[in-house]
């Protein structure tokens, strides 16, 4: 239990489902229908991975957040240029 703890203190946690969340929010206050889709898909990415993140080792869950968290980073970049 203490290796657990001990990453749970260096690594911040990201809830997929906040995430899901987020895009969720962001949905309901964007007409544009394009990024309208990519907010849908991206979300749809961050439930899969809340579904399946207890089957998930814990490098492997990493490396999803990592790159899904990317796609979400560039859109609300791409959003608020």
């Amino acid at each position: 239990m203490v290796g657990f703890r001990e990453q749970e203190v260096s690594m911040p946690q990201i809830d997929p489902w906040e995430k899901a969340a987020d895009c969720e929010r962001a949905l309901r206050i964007t007409v544009d229908p394009i990024r309208r889709e990519t907010l849908s898909n991206i979300r749809e990415f961050w439930i899969a991975l809340a579904q399946e993140s207890r089957f998930l080792s814990d490098d492997a869950l990493a490396t999803q957040i990592e790159t899904i968290g990317r796609l979400h980073a560039k859109l609300d970049r791409e959003m608020h240029a």
